[in-house]
């Protein structure tokens, strides 16, 4: 039995075993974020995104730019000078029409409001050509940017107001 008191230890001893290793998970490397080039306009007018907003016309006056937010240009038909104005925000000396037909500068003038315009008999063939451009039309001028417009019926609206 004292054999049996002495050998129960080491059997006690021979039983257990050492904890298995844990294995060792490796992190995943952080994913590395991807930033998108900045998208590049189109150098030709005509492939560029329209400027963003809509086309709204109320009596005489159809404006274009984002809802809830001051146009970015003005078409308006003053009847007791009859005239079309077109304005854009900014102080600038010449206004770039650019349509299908033709690109041309128009001498602007600037308006105490922060805003320039320039006017145009209601049968100035320039207006025409924003009528009739295909798809679209443009409004530039320096340091203002370039605000590319869909050739919507709004416009032409305003013309023909003056017209008639």
């Amino acid at each position: 039995m004292r054999r049996l008191i002495v050998a129960l230890p080491l059997l006690a001893a021979a039983c257990t075993t050492a904890p298995a290793p844990v294995p060792q998970v490796a992190a995943p490397p952080p994913t590395p974020v991807v930033v998108p080039p900045k998208p590049v306009l189109p150098t030709d007018w005509r492939d560029r995104p329209y400027s963003p907003g809509a086309w709204h016309y109320a009596d005489r006056l159809a404006s274009y730019g984002p809802a809830g937010a001051s146009p970015l240009l003005t078409m308006q038909c003053d009847p007791a000078r009859r005239l079309v104005v077109i304005s854009v925000a900014g102080n600038v000396t010449t206004l770039t029409i650019r349509t299908s037909y033709a690109q041309r500068d128009w001498p602007a003038q600037a308006n105490q409001d922060g805003h320039s315009q320039v006017s145009f008999a209601p049968t100035d063939p320039q207006l025409d050509q924003i009528a009739f451009s295909r798809g679209r039309f443009s409004v530039s001028g320096p340091n203002l940017p370039e605000i590319d417009i869909p050739a919507w019926a709004e416009a032409s609206r305003v013309i023909e107001d003056c017209r008639s």
